[in-house]
C-alpha cells in the first residue's frame, strides 16, 4: 500500500473519494507505474497488482471497474470485476469500491452515506454532450439515493488552457453544453460536468479535487503522450461496512 498512489482525497461519513496518481504502482514503462487499464497494452499481472494496491488503499473488499465507451448508459453492480460497458457504475454494496478509468477525461462521484447508496461517472466531450451526468444520477435515485443529502465530488481532469479542440466542437457545446465552454477554441469539461450536476445537487455540497492531468506529472494524460502507449488513473469511490 502506498500513500504516492493517492493524488487526491476526500470523505464524507463512511464513504471515501480517491482520485489516484501515476504512482505507486508495478507497471513498468511507458505505464509506469499505477495503471489500472487492461486494455492499453500493459502487462495483465501488473494490471491486477495495481488493483490489488489500490483495494488495499481504499480497504474495499474488491473494485468493479467501468468499461467507458464515451456514452451515457449507467450500470447497477454488484460484484467485483469488469463491468458492463457504460459511463456510470451505481451500488449499494459496502467494501465494493467503484473506479472510472480516464486519463483526461472527468471522473466525477456521488455518494449518499445516509441511504448508502454511490455511484461514479466518466465524462469526455462526448459523454457531457450526451449528458452522462443526469443519467448517472438518474440511476443513482432510482437505487435509493437521495439528493438532498447527497454530495458530490469531481475529479483531475484536463484543464481548459490545454484543451483545445477544433471551432465546430465549441459551437455543438454552445448549443448544448454552454457552461464547458472556456472561449472558441478551448473546452472546460470540468466546469461542463459540474453545471450539470448543480442542477440537482446542492452546488455547496460539490467539491472539486483539482489537477490538469496534462500539466501534472502525477497524472496519466492521453494528449501528453501524444500518440504513444501511456496508462489510466481515475477516480474510485468505496463505502466501508457499518
Amino acid at each position: 500500500m502506498s500513500s504516492a498512489a493517492v493524488f487526491d482525497q476526500i470523505t464524507f461519513a463512511d464513504i471515501k473519494v480517491i482520485a489516484l496518481s501515476r504512482h505507486g504502482g508495478l507497471s513498468s514503462a511507458p505505464y509506469s507505474s499505477l495503471n489500472l487499464a487492461d486494455y492499453v497494452g500493459d502487462e495483465p499481472e501488473a494490471v491486477r497488482g495495481n488493483l490489488a494496491i489500490v483495494s488495499q488503499l481504499a480497504g474495499a473488499g474488491g473494485i468493479s471497474v467501468m468499461s467507458a465507451t464515451h456514452g451515457n448508459k449507467v450500470n447497477v453492480v454488484t460484484e467485483m470485476g469488469t463491468a458492463p460497458s457504460g459511463d456510470g457504475l451505481v451500488t449499494k454494496e459496502s467494501n465494493l469500491a467503484l473506479l472510472a478509468l480516464a486519463a483526461d477525461c472527468v471522473g466525477f462521484a456521488l455518494a449518499d452515506s445516509a441511504s448508502g447508496v454511490i455511484a461514479v461517472g466518466h465524462a469526455g466531450w462526448r459523454g457531457v454532450l450526451s449528458n452522462v451526468m443526469q443519467e448517472v444520477v438518474q440511476a443513482f435515485v432510482l437505487a435509493g439515493g437521495k439528493l438532498s443529502q447527497t454530495s458530490a465530488v469531481i475529479g483531475p481532469a484536463i484543464c481548459a488552457s490545454c484543451y483545445e479542440v477544433p471551432s465546430e466542437r465549441v459551437t455543438q457545446f454552445l448549443a448544448q453544453c454552454p457552461a464547458a465552454v472556456a472561449d472558441e477554441t478551448h473546452l472546460d469539461l470540468r466546469a461542463g460536468v459540474h453545471s450539470s450536476l448543480a442542477a440537482h445537487i446542492d452546488p455547496a455540497q460539490i467539491y472539486d479535487l483539482p489537477g490538469c492531468t496534462q500539466e501534472s506529472e502525477k497524472l496519466f494524460s492521453y494528449r501528453k503522450a501524444n500518440g504513444q502507449p501511456t496508462g489510466r488513473g481515475g477516480l474510485l469511490i468505496v463505502r466501508a461496512s457499518s
